[in-house]
């Protein structure tokens, strides 16, 4: 599955290629569609005809390049897509999340390597996780946005007893709010204009504000206090604005969605309160092997997470579906 000249979705025949030396071949069992595959495929530069998207996989080894050691073929895993080296200086320090190789050479992130809208996948074996037993290939279809949330947690740098506030209710969000609600924060709300997925998110026990309640429903929710630290995980301006209207004085906005567009934020609100505003892009791999242990012991539930499996066939038309107004999906898997 490729994105064609025209920007589309396509199916189409590749040969396939034996794993190098330190490759392995991986037999796609889910790859789910990320929020991030929608908006880049509509930009040339960053997805380029020809690109083969997903980076959220599943699978199993099906061949094993030379010099691959410790692992097996039939071996079920999960896969790190992004290429971190092992030998820069912020990997060793590290701070692998921002290796300034890992998106080069990673996998369906568009300038590197093919992704998993795919039957089969090269991936270089350090990339890969092992599953443990208790955890199916649908649901470690979602680790790799399970991380994402975990690492964006950490750059808070609050604890569990602080008020906080996530900020869109879509994927990211909402395995932002689950990590949280996890680690056992419980002066937790999330502020949703999607009606539908405020609702999904109450059944997973999460505490919702409507987008237009936000200013006086979030304090409200938080017991009378400014949120300690907020996610803005919509990836617009509008959202990045809110976040920074509700972090109390001393606090901190994490900005997890990515806005293709530049921000237009409010530098008084950032002057007066002296807030911190941070990045979280990817993750750590410990927090890539946290994300696991999180959905094996079902405490990021992923089956209430996954609301339609489809063909790769299909890709297209779900595309078109998750970019429509209203939409209430959450997290789309592909099963080739």
């Amino acid at each position: 599955m490729q994105i064609g000249d025209d920007r589309l979705l396509a199916v189409v025949e590749r040969p396939a290629a034996a794993p190098g030396p330190a490759e392995v071949e991986i037999t796609v069992a889910y790859c789910g569609i990320c929020g991030s595959d929608l908006h880049l495929r509509d930009v040339p530069e960053l997805f380029p005809g020809g690109t083969v998207p997903g980076h959220e996989l599943s699978g199993h080894i099906s061949a094993l390049g030379d010099s691959v050691e410790g692992w097996s073929v039939g071996d079920r895993v999960a896969v790190l897509p992004f290429a971190q080296c092992g030998e820069c200086d912020q990997c060793l320090a590290g701070e692998e999340q921002v290796c300034p190789n890992a998106v080069a050479n990673g996998i369906g992130l568009g300038t590197g390597r093919a992704g998993g809208y795919a039957e089969r996948v090269l991936v270089d074996a350090r990339m890969l996780f092992a599953l443990p037993d208790e955890l199916d290939d649908a649901a470690a279809a979602l680790v790799e946005p399970v991380a994402v949330g975990v690492h964006a947690v950490a750059k808070a740098g609050v604890d569990a007893t602080a008020p906080v506030a996530v900020v869109g209710a879509g994927p990211i969000g909402m395995v932002t709010a689950l990590v949280l609600k996890a680690r056992g924060f419980e002066r937790l709300v999330v502020v949703s204009r999607n009606a539908a997925r405020a609702r999904a998110a109450e059944e997973l026990g999460l505490r919702t504000v409507a987008l237009d309640d936000a200013g006086a429903g979030v304090p409200a929710a938080l017991g009378g206090e400014a949120p300690a630290a907020v996610f803005e995980c919509a990836g617009t301006s509008d959202a990045a604005t809110l976040a920074l209207t509700l972090v109390r004085r001393l606090g901190r906005v994490v900005l997890v969605g990515i806005a293709l567009e530049g921000l237009s934020i409010p530098a008084t609100a950032i002057v007066f309160k002296e807030a911190e505003l941070v990045g979280a892009l990817v993750y750590r791999r410990a927090e890539f092997a946290e994300a696991i242990d999180l959905l094996a012991q079902g405490r990021v539930p992923a089956e209430d997470l996954i609301t339609d499996v489809v063909g790769l066939e299909r890709a297209e038309e779900m595309f078109q579906t998750l970019t429509a107004a209203g939409n209430t999906h959450m997290k789309v898997l592909l099963k080739p």
